[in-house]
């Protein structure tokens, strides 16, 4: 990720080695310092775009320095991290801005998905969006749909009430953006704003991030951790893909819904919780229900207010406005200044299936930005579906290295990548950005190439 730099504030010199050879590892511009005292100067100067600081770190101060940063208007992300937990200071650093509460040790890969998560954004938004509402950006749902209209009428009119709301909708239609809509729109926008995918951790992991645990609780568990149901107290917790969720975890979900308290993995006494949940899913839940992946009490405690987002394809009138708004987005981003977009690529896109829905034309529109190499964005730049875009490319094509139309989906990918990196002159951490993949996926890619030949 060039361009973008970590600020690391981490007494320990072993452990702060770690962490900077890891993130310049991912092509992060990395500083660090074993002293807190003068932190605040170091980012008034060299303005990083993330800090991750230990509270135990000599002359840091996490509730003064997020205070001072919110008061300087620093445009930062700052990840605080500590060996016990300590509620009432997590959830007062989460109040004035912090991004995450992390409880030592914790997984490197982990923070380099909260690192890619937030980065790309952390230019154009303050870092304290948890403040007060003329701190933190808006959130911006474009439309000129009439069903989106309404379900973003909907949206506003019960945003106010604590009741439990479910969205449904495909992957890419906007479902986190609608939940965010809803938190700020809501009496808790103050508060936090916490979101968890339930499909990307394991069964084990998953309870605890969600509900805590004690320390000795199992193996491994060698501190207090807090659950993302305590960290979200008189806020709202954001519950992504929630039918991937384990039958027997949704139980005590319902339990928390229903009581208002959570049981730390471990814990005996229960903890009272004041949260609003907002889920998600991009499956059908009545199906789920009827084939007993999904309890059907939980369903409907979750469906109190539902929400159905409509696919890419049914709201193509938004395209050409989701385009311009995606173009003016990524210039300001990486610096680009592209203008906008020829007829014949917007035709292209037109003609596309959209599979991934909003979040695909963003990457797409996002990619075009940084391949266009004049101010209008060309049917070339897409590099979209070879099958639909072959009339725009079978010409230019060997101009510009893609060569013959290749004979497979495997070919065509060795093709992207190659011409990705021969238009970044080899730098494999932007050919990454602009291919929507990680510098580890491209590394493994070089290598499964190099030893194909």
């Amino acid at each position: 990720m060039p361009g973008h730099r970590i600020f690391i504030i981490l007494e320990n010199p072993k452990e702060r080695m770690e962490y900077v050879r890891f993130f310049e590892d991912l092509g992060f511009l990395v500083d660090a310092t074993p002293d807190g005292s003068n932190a605040l100067s170091y980012l008034i100067e060299t303005k990083p775009d993330m800090v991750i600081a230990d509270v135990a770190t000599p002359g840091f101060f996490a509730i003064e320095f997020l205070k001072k940063v919110d008061e300087a208007k620093l445009l930062c992300q700052t990840i605080i991290l500590a060996s016990e937990p300590v509620v009432e200071h997590a959830v007062n650093l989460m109040r004035l801005g912090a991004l995450d509460y992390l409880i030592k040790p914790v997984e490197m890969e982990q923070l380099e998905l909260i690192a890619k998560r937030v980065l790309v954004a952390s230019k154009q938004k303050p870092p304290s969006t948890q403040t007060s509402p003329s701190s933190r950006k808006k959130v911006k749902i474009i439309t000129r749909d009439k069903g989106i209209q309404k379900l973003l009428a909907l949206a506003s009119r019960v945003a106010k009430s604590s009741a439990s709301i479910l969205i449904q909708g495909a992957s890419g239609t906007g479902k986190e953006l609608f939940a965010k809509y809803i938190h700020e729109k809501s009496d808790r926008c103050n508060k936090p704003f916490i979101a968890v995918n339930c499909a990307a951790l394991p069964e084990n992991l998953l309870e605890s991030e969600l509900f805590g645990h004690e320390k000795g609780a199992f193996t491994g568990a060698i501190a207090r951790k807090m659950g993302k149901f305590e960290l979200a107290h008189k806020g709202t917790l954001f519950l992504d893909e929630i039918t991937e969720m384990q039958f027997h975890l949704q139980a005590k979900l319902l339990r928390v819904l229903q009581e208002k308290v959570v049981d730390r993995v471990g814990g005996i006494e229960p903890v009272d919780v004041d949260v609003r949940v907002i889920a998600t899913t991009n499956r059908e839940v009545k199906e789920a229900v009827e084939k007993n992946d999904f309890r059907e009490d939980l369903f409907y405690r979750l469906n109190t207010i539902p929400l159905v987002i409509p696919s890419l394809k049914d709201r193509m009138g938004d395209l050409e406005i989701l385009c311009k708004f995606f173009v003016k987005k990524y210039c300001e981003i990486d610096g680009r200044h592209v203008k906008g977009m020829t007829s014949g690529a917007v035709s292209l896109l037109k003609r596309h299936p959209f599979s991934g829905n909003v979040r695909e034309l963003e990457n797409i529109i996002h990619r075009a930005v940084l391949l266009a190499e004049s101010d209008l964005i060309e049917p070339k730049d897409l590099l979209i579906d070879m099958v639909e875009s072959k009339e725009n490319l079978s010409d230019s094509s060997v101009d510009q290295g893609l060569g013959p139309e290749p004979s497979s989906l495997k070919e065509m990918e060795q093709k992207m990548i190659f011409k990705t990196l021969d238009q970044t002159e080899g730098n494999r951490t932007h050919a990454a950005k602009i291919l929507g993949i990680s510098v580890r996926t491209l590394r493994n890619k070089l290598n499964e190439y190099k030893e194909n030949n």
